[in-house]
């Protein structure tokens, strides 16, 4: 046979991505941060995205953090990723974490996207 089906890979990613297509995303830089600790502060509260400070990527073009946030078109559905960059190549990358609305609402507020 000359042609085969992809397997999907182990773990839950291949839905995740099937999910996160069809949503829209947001890409915010922040200022660089501690990641494990950040990681470990989302897994206990989606209000910890709210700590991070955010900063214009010309600015700050050594390591910063960059926030992947999507959103269904109704706002019931909204995640967010964070990968760590630094010197334009990605050393770190964490789950997705589910973000309440009025989290999300606040978190654009402070780059100035009003929902």
């Amino acid at each position: 046979m000359l042609f085969f089906k992809k397997k999907p890979a182990e773990g839950g990613d291949v839905s995740m991505k099937k999910k996160t297509a069809s949503m829209k995303c947001r890409q915010i830089s922040y200022v660089d941060t501690d990641f494990s600790e950040l990681c470990r502060d989302m897994r206990a509260d989606g209000r910890a995205i709210l700590k991070l400070k955010p900063v214009n990527y010309y600015a700050v073009k050594n390591e910063y953090i960059m926030a992947h946030i999507y959103t269904n078109e109704d706002l019931t559905d909204n995640l967010v990723m964070f990968t760590r960059v630094e010197h334009e190549h990605r050393t770190d990358k964490s789950e997705y974490y589910p973000l309440d609305a009025e989290t999300l609402k606040k978190a654009l507020a402070k780059v100035g996207i009003i929902l």
